[in-house]
């Protein structure tokens, strides 16, 4: 089974199924607006230091969303492809 954590768990370039949204119906709406609900793939980009947001991206599309949001974002990481680098 793959581990469940939240989006600033993750490490960048890892990919993972959403599988929970830990918050209110107005995140969960904004989240669906920008197409990410549960079981969308999506991947993380990059995390800025101290606090700051967390760039993901969901088909052809990168957003940022703010750290309380990524960490209410809860992903079941997909095992690294083999022979993919």
């Amino acid at each position: 089974m793959a581990e469940v954590i939240s989006v600033v768990e993750m490490k960048a370039g890892e990919k993972g199924k959403v599988v929970g949204l830990d918050g209110g119906r107005g995140m969960m709406r904004n989240l669906e607006s920008m197409g990410i609900k549960i079981g969308s793939r999506i991947k993380k980009i990059s995390q800025q230091l101290m606090n700051g947001p967390v760039v993901i991206s969901h088909g052809n599309t990168q957003v940022a969303v703010g750290r309380g949001i990524a960490e209410s974002l809860m992903v079941e990481v997909e095992p690294p492809s083999a022979g993919v680098k």
